[in-house]
Formats: structure tokens, sequence, C-alpha cells
């Protein structure tokens, strides 16, 4: 996949037939439909999709900002599985966000003078103040002979999929739910970091993950999968909280896997959340700990 980070005209841009825009935190079912295509078909070696380095909120109304679904590095990760063939990521900053609709879509012609579709998802909205709408993109497509490909939503039990929707599923513990409007496991992407050495010590050596401060589940002990750089899958025993039973206080993210041996730090590995096992807990001491996390890693083991 080819990155960019600017919609300055180049060879890249004249191979591009179909467009997609959107933040598409998440990446879910509807962001999908929106760059495949939903009443048109979208070839992968002929899409782009154009987002936002930033999320807008984090210059509009910082204090609003949501935690993300998936942060720049995962939505990148997951474009380039898709095989799209361009993904330009815009730093969203206070000049992008005065920025008139017409201005923007300006930007478009002059980036791809071979463009045939566009696709929006049905609210999607640009431009200073939100004030381009998609009967403005509409327009700007019928001057410009280009086809705009705006979809139904998808729904999920009978309501439409959006990722506030999935990110309260997350923060709730509803992975079942999440994970259905995801259209895959709920995932998180991190880079393994070294750790204090207490699950090596136990005899349950763990990776512990340094992540794009994602959504994240409660805290508790969940069955997951964790994949490697080099693309192999391992099941992991997740756990997510400050190890009560050592006195710690910062949140952490920490996966055994079982049926792993090898030098992990350093690698950037996806883990995927299946199942919610139990609370985190504080333990009298470390070998009921250890005992514990034994039962864990059966149930691992077992669930799948």
């Amino acid at each position: 996949m080819n990155r960019v980070d600017s919609l300055s005209p180049s060879p890249l841009g004249n191979s591009i037939r179909h467009l997609a825009l959107g933040f598409f935190d998440g990446l879910h079912l509807g962001h999908q439909r929106v760059i495949f295509g939903g009443t048109i078909p979208h070839l992968p070696n002929a899409t782009a999709v154009l987002t936002f380095r930033d999320h807008p909120l984090s210059i509009l109304h910082p204090e609003k900002h949501p935690a993300l679904i998936t942060g720049l590095p995962h939505k990148l990760r997951l474009l380039d599985r898709w095989q799209i063939n361009l993904t330009i990521a815009l730093p969203f900053d206070s000049e992008r966000s005065q920025q008139s609709p017409a201005a923007f879509l300006q930007e478009l012609t002059l980036a791809f003078p071979a463009l045939q579709t566009v696709s929006v998802g049905p609210n999607w909205r640009f431009g200073n103040k939100r004030s381009g709408d998609v009967p403005m993109l509409s327009d700007w497509c019928e001057q410009s002979s280009i086809t705009l490909d705006n979809p139904a939503p998808v729904l999920y039990e009978g309501e439409r999929i959006s990722s506030s929707r999935i990110r309260a599923a997350i923060q709730s513990g509803k992975l079942t739910d999440a994970s259905a409007m995801l259209g895959r496991p709920f995932t998180i992407l991190g880079r393994v970091k070294t750790g204090e050495g207490r699950g090596h010590d136990l005899g349950y050596p763990t990776a512990n993950l340094a992540t794009e401060d994602e959504c994240l589940p409660p805290n508790g002990v969940y069955a997951g999968r964790a994949c490697l750089a080099d693309g192999s899958f391992h099941l992991a025993a997740i756990n997510l909280g400050t190890c009560p039973t050592f006195g710690g206080k910062n949140r952490n993210i920490e996966a055994h896997l079982p049926k792993f041996s090898g030098q992990l730090v350093g690698q950037e590995i996806d883990l995927e959340f299946h199942r919610y096992l139990r609370p985190e807990k504080k333990f009298p001491d470390a070998r009921s700990l250890s005992d514990q996390i034994r039962k864990d890693v059966e149930a691992v083991l077992t669930s799948t």
C-alpha cells in the first residue's frame, strides 16, 4: 500500500478511480461498505482512502476527544491488509479545520484527475464548521462527471453501526457486540516493551504492550489470540489491569502466549480479545496468583 500525508498532485493520483472519504475510526462494517463500495463495487488496486491523522475533535473540542478504536498505525495496518492502493492520512490542524468546503473539493480535483467514484457515509460532513455535506458533494460530483456512492448504513440488531456505538460496547465489556459490528474480533495493536519480569518469575512470561491510547475494555483476564510480526497466530491469556497483588497503580496490558517461546520485545503485535474469563483481583501471595494463572491458561487452551 502507498501512503502519503498530503493532497499534492502526484503520479499516484492518476491511477485512482475510486475515493473513500472519512475518519473511519474502527474500520467497522459500515466503513467497509463505504470503502469497498455500497452500490458500486470498488477495486482495491484502484481505490484510495482519504482520512485524517488526528480525530477532528482533538483540535475542535479537545475535552470531547474520544479514545480511538483504531489509532493511525492500526488503521493503516488494516488498510494495508485489505490491499488498498493508496491511503492519504492528512494532518488535521487549525488551518485544515478552517478550510472551506469548496477549497477542499478543489484539492480533490487536482489530486485525482481520473476519479470516477467518490464514496462517503450517509452523514458525512466536511469543511469549516462542518458546512459541507452530502448534497454539496453530490453537486460537485455531478459537475465533475463523477459518480457519488452514498451507501445506506449497515445495521446491527436493528440499529445503525457507528464508531461511538462500538466504543461504548468495548468500554462496557460487550466484546461480542463490538466484534460483530467491527466484522472481526476486537483487537488492539501495540509494541512489546520490556516489563518488570514478574510473569517470568511466576513461570508465565508475558508480552507487555505499549499502545496508542486505543479504546480498551474493562480490567480483567481475557482469552484471546496474538498475531505476531511474522504473521503467525498464538493463543493468549490477556491481563488488563494494574497488577494489584504487587501494589501496581498504572493500567497495563500483558499477554502470556502458552504455546510460544521466543523474544517479542520490540515487535508490533495484534492482540485479539475473544472471551472474558474473570475480573482482576488481589491475591494474598505470588503462589496463589501463579495457581490462578495456571487455571486461566487452561481456560484459554480449552476455549477454542
